[in-house]
């Protein structure tokens, strides 16, 4: 009995050791930090692109104007997925994993909010005067866009896969 009571604070020591060793990597199974943000920043330039698309059309509010919205967006999950080479499957279940790990959740959020005010720095100013034609013109025409015939960018469906 004596020589159990020895070895519990030598037990204890290496469990601790165990339990805090890599406790910040993913597990292999889920998608890395880095790819989640990525896919998740994509995802929220969709929804922000869906909302942009519906404003646009000056569509007024109907019954099914949510479901519809919903089903574009469900759309470009689906692409963005796609393009990452991510099955829905593989998402959800990181998706699930991050949810259980509230800090790693917010570590990922984080990243997306990064990646998303990066992208609007390099944008910058709509009304600079190297900014695209279409984006000046918006700044004094707000419907510029359906008015003016002005060549529009590739980007304009970024989801959209490309036919090779």
């Amino acid at each position: 009995m004596k020589n159990i009571i020895k070895y519990i604070p030598l037990a204890l020591l290496v469990l601790f050791i165990f339990a805090c060793g890599e406790g910040d990597k993913v597990p292999g199974k889920y998608l890395s930090k880095d790819k989640m943000s990525s896919i998740m920043t994509d995802m929220s330039i969709a929804d922000a692109y869906s909302n942009e698309l519906q404003v646009q059309q000056n569509t007024t509010y109907s019954p099914n104007y949510d479901s519809v919205r919903q089903e574009k967006v469900k759309i470009y999950y689906k692409q963005i997925l796609d393009l990452h080479k991510v099955t829905v499957h593989e998402f959800m279940d990181s998706y699930r994993y991050y949810e259980s790990h509230p800090s790693r959740l917010k570590e990922v959020l984080e990243m997306v909010q990064n990646n998303i005010s990066t992208r609007k720095q390099k944008l910058g100013n709509p009304i600079e005067e190297n900014a695209p034609v279409r984006y000046r013109l918006k700044s004094i025409f707000p419907y510029a866009d359906s008015v003016i015939l002005v060549p529009r960018m590739d980007t304009m469906r970024p989801f959209v896969k490309r036919q090779q």
